[in-house]
């Protein structure tokens, strides 16, 4: 999955949706979704890296526990066949927002 793939995939849930932040200067309400590129695992021999796969994290942020909308979003992976893992979800405090992580 390549960086313009996964962004107009997640821009389906209709939601605003970033490469790891949002501008400052912008005021973005959840829920929204923030993507990065995390650390692949790579196959490397004989000083050679021959496949170097694209992995991403994905953040879900809502203001309360949204059952619905990580539904849809695991229902969208799934049915692009993008295998994905449930990593963590995180109440923080300050800000009043649910995180929920997802690596694909």
């Amino acid at each position: 999955m390549t960086h313009k793939g996964i962004f107009d995939l997640l821009k389906t849930l209709n939601i605003p949706v970033a490469y790891d932040h949002f501008d400052s200067n912008k005021q973005v309400n959840p829920p929204f979704i923030a993507y990065r590129e995390i650390s692949p695992d790579t196959f490397k021999a004989d000083g050679v890296t021959y496949y170097r796969p694209y992995e991403f994290e994905i953040e879900l942020v809502t203001e309360k526990k949204d059952v619905s909308l990580q539904n849809q979003l695991e229902t969208l992976l799934t049915n692009n066949n993008i295998p994905y893992d449930i990593n963590d979800e995180v109440w923080d405090e300050d800000e009043k927002i649910y995180h929920n992580y997802y690596e694909i």
